[in-house]
């Protein structure tokens, strides 16, 4: 009983502190700044890959319309997930942890760069 109100309050802690916005909370230049890390490094990834061209094309133009893809937000809401759910696994005492790294468990957005793309709330608050 004890073990699993300590794990609860742990679980609790990790949600309440998760220090990442939601692709809907993001300004506008948080989400063209986004954008251009998120096509540079899925473009260092995965340098063979054919949606490089297409995720290029759709970054284009987005500081002439002041606007950003909404494509992006499935990919930024997808990352956010993971890594979510890849720091709750820490402090949940999971026996299996899915390795970060490791694409048949994570998918393409799984490695730790795309963690790094998340933009961090200014305060506790959020």
């Amino acid at each position: 009983m004890f073990r699993s109100r300590t794990l609860f309050r742990a679980l609790n802690r990790c949600q309440s502190t998760f220090a990442y916005k939601r692709w809907a909370d993001l300004s506008t230049p948080q989400k063209q700044h986004f954008i251009k890390d998120f096509v540079e490094n899925y473009r260092r990834q995965y340098p063979g890959s054919k949606t490089n061209v297409s995720l290029k094309g759709l970054a284009l133009g987005m500081e002439e319309h002041a606007d950003a893809p909404a494509v992006f937000g499935i990919f930024y809401d997808d990352i956010w997930g993971l890594c979510k759910k890849t720091k709750e696994s820490l402090y949940s005492g999971e026996k299996r942890t899915a390795q970060r790294n490791d694409i048949k468990q994570t998918g393409r957005y799984g490695h730790e760069s795309f963690y790094d793309l998340l933009v961090e709330s200014e305060s506790e608050g959020d």
